[in-house]
């Protein structure tokens, strides 16, 4: 099952795009917009770490399945190793989907950093 064929759009292209949007985009579904606060951003983007590594491997184990690889048997003889098999492409994904999310996470610091400026320049007016 570890040969996945050649590569296309389809089965590296298409989950690159998917996941990129997702680590994208999760975040800022995930943090509460008006937050001040540094440890709700993390746990967001942390958060959606795990969702996308988890989405990757439901992605890859899909894309396998098209393929005609036996991931349900596969699942079924072996659904630890098979997982892990998975995690470990969706893993692999991530050196795509990672920067993107860092970025992300960035973009959400300065968000909460604007807003407490924001903050103290009304408290410095009052």
């Amino acid at each position: 099952m570890t040969d996945g064929g050649a590569i296309s759009f389809v089965n590296t292209g298409l989950p690159l795009v998917i996941l990129g949007a997702l680590a994208a985009l999760l975040p800022f579904a995930l943090v509460p917009s008006g937050t001040r606060r540094h440890w709700q951003a993390a746990v967001g983007v942390w958060g959606t770490a795990g969702i996308v590594l988890l989405a990757g491997a439901a992605i890859f184990g899909v894309l396998y399945g098209i393929a005609g690889a036996g991931v349900g048997a596969a699942l079924g003889d072996a659904p630890l190793a098979t997982g892990a098999f998975f995690l470990k492409l969706s893993a692999h994904a991530a050196v795509a989907w990672g920067p993107v999310l860092a970025l992300t996470w960035l973009v959400l610091a300065q968000r909460v950093e604007r807003r407490k400026g924001e903050d103290a320049a009304r408290k410095e007016d009052e």
